[in-house]
């Protein structure tokens, strides 16, 4: 609780410094109003973003060990363009580089040398000898390190470990509560205007290092009381588990199951874990109850499609509709995981929450922000969010101008202690023209989102639809051991 206050405290200072000041950095950007955000000419954007990609990897280069390997191998010097940087654009293996051995053999002394190779902080004091579990190895850094670790869903039996540290962290948590304002009165609206007054409801758990983590430091200056912060389940969304999950599944597609080695530490939570999967009816039953005691109210309620899609459909069978206020917050995206759904799905899905449009969003675990969908259904990037599109055969970088399709690359600057560049396994179709967007923003905007297949170039990056299913299969299996 101290961190969570300490982080929001840091957030309040650093908007009331850049208060009516103009942008040096692409950071300052997160700590201004959405509405000066995009009203800012995009070629000021641009300039900025070049500065500031100028700063990142001068300070980055020699100390980011991929990142100067990369460098090297594609003789990159200094940047002069953004598109300079197109080619350090990490892979989804850069983060989950290391040996899977490491984690069947508790050696998590080695793996904290690896996870210092791709940040700027200094791990090699840290003792993690008495680690015997992935969650006790990060609560031991975060504990000893300014690192607070997040990491991918694994759903191909390894976790992309992101090196977020405290730094980033603060910018992660102001875009989160930035996501819900309205550009020019669009949409919802300034949640903290709101006084901690707008009790939350998350259909997952309360802990957690995926996407729970901004949601579980943000909530007091959106509800203002824990007990009004109110999610499905109790406890933590275990990474142990979700690497777990995601081996099984790959053990089960390969036949291979037998082959599985497991960490100790797991087999001796193996009661618990029992005991938590029977009980998981009990606890989505009494997550609905809940949800209809506050019927009516102005609350905040984050989902996937898929979630949410189920939990209209559970409650169309018991006659329900406009369960909470027109002017609630939504949260929403992530695609359909090849769920199918009614050809009316989203006018049931907003009938039944009571709302009269839901706002989605797109990106990533990797980056800091989600991007905001606009009232013509496109997708804006924030202006601390270089975005790069790429020929899914070739690599190719294609060029900033026009409408162009391809592979979404970005370098995400609100990394200032480690590198932000990444590729995502997404093809996407970005507007690059210089005319705002018919909601008024200007910059490029995103539409037109689909997954690359394995043969196009695409990867085993985790979706977060994902890690609710790795996990539970994780929790499955176990109860079969």
């Amino acid at each position: 609780m101290q961190q969570t206050s300490t982080i929001l405290a840091d957030i309040t200072r650093r908007a009331a410094a850049q208060r009516g000041k103009p942008p040096r950095d692409a950071v300052d950007f997160i700590y201004m109003s959405t509405d000066e955000t995009f009203d800012t000419p995009f070629s000021e954007v641009e300039e900025t973003q070049l500065a500031t990609l100028k700063a990142r990897f001068g300070s980055l280069m020699e100390k980011i060990v991929p990142l100067r390997q990369l460098a090297s191998q594609q003789n990159i010097r200094k940047i002069e363009r953004l598109e300079d940087a197109a080619p350090l654009l990490f892979g989804p293996k850069v983060l989950k580089s290391y040996p899977l051995s490491l984690l069947e053999g508790n050696e998590f002394g080695k793996l904290t040398q690896w996870l210092g190779r791709l940040t700027t902080h200094d791990l090699s004091k840290v003792d993690v000898s008495s680690c015997d579990t992935i969650d006790g190895w990060l609560d031991r850094l975060e504990a000893e390190t300014p690192m607070l670790v997040m990491h991918s869903s694994g759903t191909s039996g390894k976790l992309s470990i992101i090196p977020r540290s405290r730094i980033e962290t603060c910018h992660h948590v102001e875009m989160w509560l930035k996501f819900l304002d309205g550009y020019r009165g669009e949409y919802g609206g300034d949640v903290r205007a709101l006084n901690g007054t707008v009790p939350i409801f998350l259909p997952t758990y309360r802990q957690g290092r995926h996407v729970q983590r901004a949601m579980t430091i943000a909530y007091p200056a959106i509800c203002g009381s824990e007990d009004e912060f109110m999610c499905a389940f109790p406890g933590k969304l275990s990474a142990d588990l979700l690497t777990l999950g995601g081996r099984l599944a790959a053990a089960e597609s390969k036949g291979e199951q037998g082959k599985l080695t497991l960490n100790p530490g797991l087999l001796e939570q193996r009661e618990r874990m029992m005991d938590f999967q029977r009980r998981i009816p009990e606890f989505m039953e009494a997550f609905f109850r809940k949800m209809l005691e506050y019927r009516g109210r102005r609350v905040m309620f984050v989902g996937t499609w898929v979630s949410l899609l189920q939990t209209t459909l559970e409650g169309e069978k018991r006659g329900i509709q406009g369960l909470f206020a027109p002017d609630s917050f939504p949260i929403t995206g992530g695609g359909k995981k090849g769920t199918v759904f009614p050809d009316d799905w989203y006018e049931r899905i907003c009938r039944f929450y009571g709302v009269p449009e839901m706002r989605a969003s797109y990106g990533m675990t990797e980056m800091v922000g989600l991007m905001q969908e606009c009232r013509e259904h496109k997708y804006h990037p924030w202006p601390h969010q270089i975005i790069y599109l790429l020929d899914p055969q070739s690599g190719r970088l294609l060029p900033r101008e026009g409408v162009q399709r391809g592979r979404f690359g970005y370098i995400d600057l609100a990394a200032e202690t480690h590198w932000g560049g990444g590729l995502s396994g997404d093809a996407v179709t970005v507007h690059w023209g210089r005319q705002a967007c018919a909601c008024g923003r200007k910059g490029p905007f995103v539409e037109s989102i689909e997954r690359l297949s394995e043969q196009q170039g695409g990867d085993d990056k985790i979706s977060c639809a994902g890690a609710q299913t790795a996990h539970d299969a994780a929790l499955e299996f176990m109860t079969r051991l």
